[in-house]
């Protein structure tokens, strides 16, 4: 048997000995959990505060209400980064340990008597692997952004809007305004169900239109049909169960906007039969 020139005979791709066990997982369930625990908490916090604050409105314009939203706001992205960096990777390590397992199928472990078989392999060394999976998922043609689905998210959507809906409850997020699926009504956003035409109380917003509806009428709209035409006249969309999703800002809209009239109504005069 010939010995090889380890300066210039070695392969660049060497295959994972069979002895060796590849642990993609590093516990990355209990980190996700983790994660997730502080999410859950921040949430817990926020719904909490703005229940509090939306039923009290002339906390509104203390400096205390911005600051608290605006740490909570920076919090959620930190930890919903952290959560995304974590999937991405685990992901890649996934993706890196199912071509490792295939191609031990039919690899050889490399020795000095096979080594020249490998010496024409072009092919990535699994720690390169996982790199390059890396790379294509956060870099390639396919690949994902972190801005587009931080923005999609209704947590971040909730707390970047929240300070704005405080302050205006019945106007357009000023990204939104020229949004036509808003119900706006003389520039401001209505707050009464299309249905029922009372205030929201449980509203639930379609993926499909954005339309927003009272919970009670527009699930018993639903019970007899998997679908139904959007209830609002001359939308086109076609919404089920599924499409439905809580509307959040819109409950706090309601509660800000029935707050501050609370004074008025209490002072109308009380007719008496």
């Amino acid at each position: 048997m010939e010995t090889p020139n380890f300066d210039t005979d070695l392969p660049r791709y060497f295959p994972v000995h069979s002895s060796l066990r590849v642990n993609t997982e590093f516990s990355s369930v209990s980190l996700l959990n983790q994660i997730d625990d502080q999410l859950l908490m921040l949430k817990r916090t926020t719904d909490q505060y703005l229940d509090y604050v939306g039923s009290n409105p002339q906390l509104v314009p203390k400096p205390e209400c911005t600051r608290f939203l605006n740490t909570q706001l920076t919090s959620f992205v930190q930890l919903f980064g952290a959560k995304f960096r974590l999937q991405t990777l685990q992901s890649a390590l996934k993706t890196a340990h199912r071509e490792f397992v295939d191609s031990r199928r039919h690899e050889q472990d490399l020795s000095l008597a096979n080594y020249h078989v490998y010496q024409d392999v072009d092919k990535a060394n699994f720690a390169d692997r996982i790199v390059d999976e890396l790379h294509e998922t956060l870099e390639g043609p396919n690949k994902l952004s972190f801005d587009e689905i931080l923005r999609a998210d209704s947590m971040y959507q909730y707390l970047k809007n929240a300070q704005f809906v405080l302050e205006n409850p019945e106007d357009p997020i000023p990204e939104d305004q020229e949004n036509e699926e808003l119900a706006v009504a003389g520039g401001k956003i209505s707050l009464k169900d299309p249905l029922s035409l009372n205030y929201f109380v449980e509203p639930m917003i379609s993926r499909k239109c954005g339309h927003v509806f009272e919970r009670e009428h527009i699930m018993k709209s639903l019970e007899a049909h998997s679908q139904i035409n959007c209830p609002v006249t001359g939308c086109q969309a076609r919404v089920s169960r599924a499409d439905l999703r809580e509307d959040k800002l819109m409950a706090l809209r309601v509660k800000v906007h029935r707050a501050r009239d609370r004074p008025r109504r209490e002072k109308s005069p009380v007719v008496r039969i």
